[in-house]
């Protein structure tokens, strides 16, 4: 995984995702610091990591910047390509990469 992210400002200061609470919005760029180089991340680790409580990410889910893919919360970040393109020779398959086929053709 990557040690540099970045974030797009077109979806980050969208009047859609500065209307979301304050919590909601710094779980999604915790989200996104901590998802693998193919969008997916393993939300239950982030959310206890920065004691945030599971609204925070059903709000995510609702506004469509995240699709969980199982029972364990492991999610995909829908607008990861936009936030993040990564070169073919650097990036590394995720680990849940057939969870991620088979729910996100």
């Amino acid at each position: 995984m990557a040690n540099r992210r970045m974030l797009s400002k077109s979806i980050c200061k969208a009047t859609k995702f500065l209307k979301m609470p304050s919590e909601a919005q710094n779980l999604y760029f915790h989200l996104n610091l901590s998802a693998d180089d193919d969008g997916v991340v393993e939300a239950f680790n982030v959310m206890r990591e920065i004691g945030c409580n599971e609204d925070n990410l059903k709000i995510l889910v609702a506004k469509g910047y995240i699709k969980v893919l199982n029972e364990d919360l492991v999610s995909y970040i829908v607008d990861w390509t936009q936030h993040n393109s990564i070169r073919a020779d650097r990036k590394i398959n995720s680990i849940h990469i057939e969870l991620l086929k088979s729910i996100i053709p």
